[in-house]
Formats: structure tokens, C-alpha cells, sequence
């Protein structure tokens, strides 16, 4: 359920920021508001109930005196609809769901040896034009275990291209 609602207040900042042309400043914004609140318990200080809502509300003021009136807006809806708590997943979800806007995404590639530069190069723009991104961030995994080949997870889709893979198919087929 938590997620469902930060898909949704994260989908509405965006499209607030895109109608006003402010996206990219907005994005920015929620980037350098993620670096402030991530080393701190702000989150655990916004549900923890032996603080009182005006202290709440004091913390977050100061956090809207350095914001956009955007942003300011945001917060205030947040706190208004007491879903602070929540914030740490909705700016995750700001920053899911901007990557699918841009087509940015991280790839994990597991193989069996460590790829040369070469291979991940050529390995990426494949990448790109087959999960249709823009920007590739290439994570190269080591696993001995499957043989052959490489395992590539992108976008919540996997391409099992692994020597181990076809080889069990191979065996059930047998079988």
C-alpha cells in the first residue's frame, strides 16, 4: 500500500513540474533534498510519536524556506495529508519513475569472467536499443556458476543468455 502511494504523490510532483517547464529543476531539487534527509533519521523523527506535531512542522518549515515554491507545495501536501513518514520511498519513486521519463536505467550483467571495456561497450549500446534506452549504467557481475554466456536484469526484465540456463533446458528436454 505504501508503495502505491508513492507512485502516486511522485507521479503528480512530476507532472506538476513538467506543465510549469520546471522538471529538470524539480528533479535537482529532490536530488540534493535526498542527499540532506538519507545520513539523518528524519524519517524515524517524523513518525515517532514522542515528538509533537509542532516540532514536525517546525523541521519541515525550514526544510520549505530552501525550496521551490514546487516543492514547498509538495511538502506541504505531505504533511498536511500526514504522509511524511512516507517521504523516503516517495523520492525514491520520484527518481523511478523520472529514469522510465528519460529512459535512464542501471543493468546488472552477471557473467562468467569479468568483461573488458570492449565487451561492455558493445554489451551497452545493445542494451540500449533493445530495452530502448537512452543512458546505460552497466553493473558487471562475476559468477563462475553459470558457465558461459551472461545473465542481463534491466528494467525489471532478465535475458538469460547463460551457458547454465541452456544447458538445463537442454536437460529437461531430455527428460
Amino acid at each position: 500500500m505504501s508503495l502505491i502511494i508513492a507512485q502516486k504523490y511522485s507521479k503528480a510532483l512530476l507532472e506538476v513540474a513538467q506543465e510549469s517547464q520546471q522538471l529538470e529543476a524539480v528533479l535537482a531539487e529532490v536530488a540534493a533534498f535526498d542527499k540532506v534527509i538519507q545520513p539523518t533519521d528524519l524519517q524515524a523523527f517524523l513518525v515517532d510519536v514522542a515528538y509533537s506535531d509542532d516540532k514536525k512542522h517546525q523541521v519541515i518549515e525550514s526544510l520549505q524556506n530552501v525550496s521551490s515554491d514546487i516543492f514547498k507545495n509538495f511538502l506541504e501536501v505531505l504533511v498536511k495529508n500526514q504522509r511524511m513518514a512516507l517521504l523516503p520511498l516517495i523520492i525514491k519513486e520520484i527518481r523511478h519513475q523520472a529514469d522510465n521519463l528519460f529512459k535512464i536505467s542501471d543493468v546488472d550483467v552477471t557473467s562468467a569472467i569479468a568483461l573488458s571495456d570492449a565487451q561492455l561497450s558493445k554489451l551497452e549500446t545493445t542494451i540500449k536499443s533493445k530495452f530502448d534506452l537512452n543512458e546505460v549504467t552497466i553493473k558487471n557481475t562475476v559468477d563462475s556458476s553459470i558457465l558461459g554466456g551472461v545473465i542481463i536484469n534491466a528494467r525489471g526484465k532478465i535475458i538469460d543468455a547463460s551457458i547454465k540456463s541452456q544447458l538445463n533446458k537442454i536437460a529437461k528436454s531430455i527428460i
